[in-house]
């Protein structure tokens, strides 16, 4: 292990103030203590690899004897206070020989300081400025780079939020933070980067940017914990120094919290002025919205349906014909999503008062969810009325009675939630109707709460299904007599042609052509 070996010299000169003894020898016992109030001490004696020593020395008068003490330092980290020596000395026999001058010291304390590169000052006066800054975007710079807006349009995007907010990308799964330490003033010991986070975070790694001396090591600690204590160019960060570098922290998948914290503090043993320390920490405090990554999808068992003259119910419990519609929400994000509303509108009636269709179940495939239905109990009436819906291409919750359903739902990351619709077309009301072609459009929309987390990059999360109802009238002409017309008038044209024929409607006069050459010969010649 390195060590810096050093040596203290004891030196002692006896004096005796009676002319008897100026030739005479005095016995001496001292004690050498290197005084550390620590478990393990910086320095130690090399005699005995402790910090304690005794010894006994004889001296003559007026002649000075020293003693050597090697010793070594182990530990440099404290630059700060000095290495300490303690010594207390008398004479070895009191009792029997001369005695020592009444209120003589018998005790010294002597220091061994650092050096502390600070020129002549006994302390060394530090400025520490720490800088940084993060990657997460703001809602500016999300609306501009990610979803590519114009500047007005990004204006009024940033004012649909309560207040300042940053985003986090749906595919972001970790947060950089760019950050400068420098020392402005003379060197800092022991000069230590105290990192604090929220408990949404990890922290990842530190990555020195630049290639220099400076050093920073961070202590081995508990992964989940929410502080970080790094060493900055032990065990001194010089004067004029700078370093560059790069914190990455992870989210954490157990705590989503609406708010992002990091807070960096440098501090030192150096005696940093008061008014200098105003900017040797940073802290980013970012309320959050997240950007959720949702597939919505519908499937539907029944796109299209032709009703016609004749056709039975009795197949159908005197009803219609069964529909089965679903709605799926997946979270493919990182997140937990909560605070949403999924809200579907069915059209079971016209305005008129004629049902369209029976909404005989819904379900969801997820507990605890809490789902309220407005429209399902209301009595139509029982035999249809006229109606004309020819003008009506669709029929929507605009344009329609509808059965609504809302729905609270969470989705776990990685999970899904399926909405299951089960219902039958209502064919007494579809007969009676008039039209050619209806189509009953079910919208399905998610929304948001306004302070909740979480954003859509849609402007409006909405999937539709469409029953598509054709229905052929009686007084439309079969198919079969269109065809069967057609046969027989092209066998009436070939009968008409063949009377022609037989006729003679289509020969040729060919003597009458001879008569004319030979005339026009004869007029030749």
């Amino acid at each position: 292990r390195e060590s810096t070996c050093m040596a203290a010299f004891l030196c002692f000169t006896p004096i005796f103030r009676s002319p008897l003894f100026q030739d005479q020898h005095v016995a001496i016992t001292y004690n050498a203590t290197i005084d550390e109030r620590r478990y393990t001490p910086r320095a130690i004696l090399d005699e005995n690899s402790d910090k304690y020593t005794q010894r006994s020395i004889l001296a003559k008068s007026g002649k000075m004897y020293c003693d050597q003490l090697n010793f070594h330092v182990l530990d440099t980290a404290d630059y700060v206070k000095p290495v300490t020596f303690f010594l207390e000395y008398g004479l070895s026999y009191p009792d029997d020989g001369p005695v020592l001058d009444y209120g003589w010291p018998t005790s010294l304390r002597v220091s061994v300081p650092f050096w502390n590169g600070c020129n002549e000052d006994v302390h060394c006066i530090p400025d520490l400025v720490l800088d940084g800054r993060s990657d997460i975007l703001t809602a500016m710079a999300f609306c501009r780079q990610v979803l590519k807006r114009s500047p007005a349009d990004c204006s009024a995007y940033t004012l649909s939020f309560d207040t300042s907010v940053f985003i986090i990308e749906s595919t972001r799964r970790r947060v950089a933070v760019e950050a400068t330490l420098e020392n402005r003033g003379e060197n800092a010991y022991n000069t230590v980067l105290n990192i604090s986070f929220s408990r949404n975070l990890h922290f990842s790694s530190l990555i020195l940017k630049d290639d220099n001396d400076v050093k920073i090591e961070c202590m081995n600690e508990d992964r989940l914990s929410s502080s970080k204590l790094c060493n900055v160019s032990y065990p001194f960060f010089r004067s004029k120094a700078k370093v560059a570098f790069r914190l990455d922290f992870e989210f954490s998948k157990f705590h989503f919290l609406p708010r992002l914290k990091i807070l960096l503090t440098a501090s030192s043993d150096s005696e940093e002025l008061e008014a200098m320390k105003e900017d040797n920490s940073m802290l980013l405090d970012f309320p959050l919205k997240y950007e959720s990554d949702l597939l919505f999808h519908r499937i539907s068992s029944l796109d299209q349906y032709e009703i016609k003259p004749g056709s039975s119910l009795d197949r159908y419990d005197s009803i219609g014909p069964p529909f089965n519609c679903t709605f799926q929400i997946q979270n493919l994000g990182f997140f937990p999503i909560s605070d949403l509303t999924i809200k579907i509108l069915i059209p079971v009636a016209t305005r008129g008062g004629n049902r369209l269709l029976w909404l005989k179940d819904f379900v969801v495939d997820q507990e605890n969810v809490i789902c309220n239905i407005w429209g399902n109990r209301t009595d139509y009436r029982h035999s249809p009325s006229e109606e004309d819906l020819t003008h009506h291409r669709q029929l929507n919750h605009s344009n329609a009675d509808v059965l609504s359903i809302d729905c609270n739902v969470q989705v776990a990351s990685s999970g899904e939630v399926n909405f299951h619709l089960y219902g039958n077309l209502w064919m007494k009301t579809l007969k009676a109707l008039k039209y050619r072609s209806l189509k009953l459009v079910i919208n399905a929309a998610l929304q948001r709460r306004f302070h909740s987390p979480f954003i859509f990059r849609e402007e409006q999360l909405s999937r539709q299904i469409t029953l598509e109802i054709s229905k052929q009238e009686a007084w439309e002409i079969p198919v079969w007599i269109i065809i069967g017309s057609t046969l027989g008038g092209l066998l009436l044209l070939a009968l008409l042609v063949l009377a022609l024929w037989k006729l003679g409607f289509f020969k040729r006069s060919s003597p009458q052509r001879v008569d004319e050459q030979d005339s026009n010969g004869k007029a030749l010649d």
